[in-house]
């Protein structure tokens, strides 16, 4: 049944790639590839995640704007989903439509009491918090309203659904790992376009599509302003590609001649160097089942043995070891986010660091290199930023799409 639907998914994105062209065009989501990433995520993502949060029930009352109505239903109403153990997740809807394909009943709000009564869960999740969080979306009222229908004995069973929620949009179904490939596609060409219309000492930072940015020597930085690009420059750009609910921005790198230079100089080879080796520490070292801050403190560890320096922030510290260059990272959730700071995240901020990693959760291996270069002066340095679309399997770090290979060269 799985290998069936992943052929499924792969013919629906085939069907959205039917145009083929130089530069791809960003993808449709079509009903037919919405409704398999629901189904898809209702059997394989939702039981782990209930029963990793030791929850039997999950209650999502939703009215207006919700994180979750992809997943669940943009009809407001009552959607409840029981684990009896079994290898499926029941589903219901009070007091709205539903899609018939993935729900199994529906009825009236006035029947929800007799509903989980007869379910007699043990712990029941609902769409509040205590802190601030996207996952905070049930009103005052509507929360009454569901206590007062499970009555004394379940109302007091109810816990925050905020980590379950961020869990269940953590994981992926094999129809979101191919549409990510394909954005990451998508973007990855037309960063490639975006590059080939730079004429130095013409074209300016804004004239180009995306976050565009370039760091001097002191760190100073000119990002989507009317700056000139000049020979000498490293370029970054990320760019994102987008279908509907789901983004993915990626990034590349692009160097512009000097005059009688015909390759890149040997510094700029120098601080790609340094790109391939942190990117195969950090492919190695990643893995499904540990948290953020977990993840976070074993890089930090392995880029030190490699004669890095780690910095929290993306900032130049001159006050570290001149001859060693610093590396700062921030992996953070891409595909179908709600927030990235309520979704798994490799970082030194953010709620997210203490959620744990599922399997083929796809993220962004997004880390700024800062090489020292003490022949040019004291204190200067060169300034890279990488940002690779990757998911994390059994196998570790891998990558739905090619990543960056080189610096591209502009003339």
């Amino acid at each position: 049944m799985i290998r069936t639907k992943f052929i499924l998914a792969i013919s629906c994105l085939s069907i959205l790639a039917a145009e083929s062209r130089a530069e791809l065009p960003e993808p449709i989501l079509s009903p037919a590839l919405s409704s398999l990433i629901r189904g898809q995520k209702f059997d394989v993502v939702l039981p782990q995640v209930m029963r990793d949060n030791d929850v039997d029930m999950w209650i999502q009352v939703m009215r207006g704007e919700d994180p979750l109505q992809f997943e669940l239903g943009y009809h407001d109403g009552v959607y409840i989903f029981t684990d009896s153990g079994g290898d499926r997740v029941e589903r219901a809807v009070y007091g709205a439509a539903g899609d018939r394909e993935i729900y199994d009943s529906f009825g009236a709000k006035s029947e929800i009491g007799r509903y989980v009564a007869e379910r007699n869960p043990d712990r029941i999740a609902l769409n509040f918090a205590d802190e601030d969080s996207r996952f905070n979306t049930i009103s005052a009222s509507d929360h009454a309203a569901i206590v007062e229908a499970l009555g004394p004995r379940y109302a007091g069973r109810v816990v925050s659904a905020r980590k379950l929620s961020a869990d269940f949009l953590a994981g992926r179904s094999m129809a979101e790992i191919a549409l990510y490939g394909r954005l990451l596609m998508t973007s990855t060409q037309a960063i490639e376009s975006e590059f080939a219309k730079i004429v130095p000492g013409e074209t300016t930072l804004n004239e180009i599509d995306g976050n565009v940015f370039v760091r001097d020597l002191d760190g100073n930085e000119e990002n989507n302003t009317d700056y000139v690009v000049q020979p000498g420059d490293l370029i970054g750009i990320l760019l994102d590609a987008n279908a509907r609910e789901f983004s993915e921005h990626n990034g590349g790198v692009g160097y512009v001649l000097k005059e009688g230079e015909t390759e890149l100089p040997p510094e700029i080879q120098r601080i790609w160097g340094h790109v391939l080796k942190t990117r195969e520490i950090f492919r190695r070292n990643i893995e499904a089942g540990r948290t953020g801050a977990e993840s976070l403190e074993i890089l930090v560890d392995k880029l030190q043995a490699a004669d890095y320096v780690y910095i929290d922030r993306d900032q130049f510290d001159p006050g570290a070891d001149p001859e060693k260059t610093q590396v700062h990272i921030d992996f953070h959730a891409m595909g179908r986010i709600a927030s990235q700071e309520e979704a798994p995240r490799i970082s030194p901020t953010g709620w997210g660091r203490d959620l744990e990693i599922p399997l083929y959760h796809t993220f962004a291996l997004e880390y700024m290199i800062h090489m020292p270069v003490p022949e040019w002066g004291e204190r200067k340095y060169l300034y890279l930023c990488v940002h690779d679309g990757v998911m994390v399997t059994e196998r570790g770090v891998e990558f739905p799409a090619r990543p960056v290979q080189a610096i591209q060269i502009i003339r």
